[in-house]
């Protein structure tokens, strides 16, 4: 029976050991229950906000300077103005030049020379086979 009663009283001891172990750690949770933080998404929200504006901010800057390109695209010549005249003045030219050559052309084919003339009038007549 000693040892029963030795049994029982360790039981005892070992009961009340549980029992404190218990109201601990109920204080315990209570505690950490009063002092939970409570989740709030504020600072996330204001940094996700200002990072929305910056690209947004971005966005219209990159826009803008897409717009800027595209009028000057479209302004832009293929062929600089400079260019053009100076290739209008060479054709001006060239036109000129085969008008007056064309001309001259058929002023030889009537047979208007001066020396020609000159020589019906004095009687001699300038052949061109007995140049050559």
């Amino acid at each position: 029976m000693k040892k029963l009663d030795e049994i029982m009283e360790l039981m005892a001891d070992e009961m009340q050991d549980f029992q404190e172990g218990l109201l601990q750690l109920k204080k315990m949770t209570d505690e950490l229950q009063s002092r939970s933080i409570p989740i709030s998404t504020e600072v996330m929200e204001k940094h996700l906000n200002f990072f929305f504006q910056q690209q947004q901010e971005k966005e219209a800057l990159v826009a803008e300077r897409f717009n800027a390109i595209d009028e000057k695209l479209k302004r832009a010549y293929i062929l600089p103005k400079s260019l053009g005249i100076i290739a209008g003045g060479i054709l001006i030219l060239l036109i000129s030049l085969i008008g007056y050559l064309t001309f001259e052309l058929k002023e030889t084919k009537n047979g208007k020379f001066e020396v020609d003339q000159i020589g019906k009038k004095k009687g001699t007549e300038v052949n061109d086979r007995n140049f050559f």
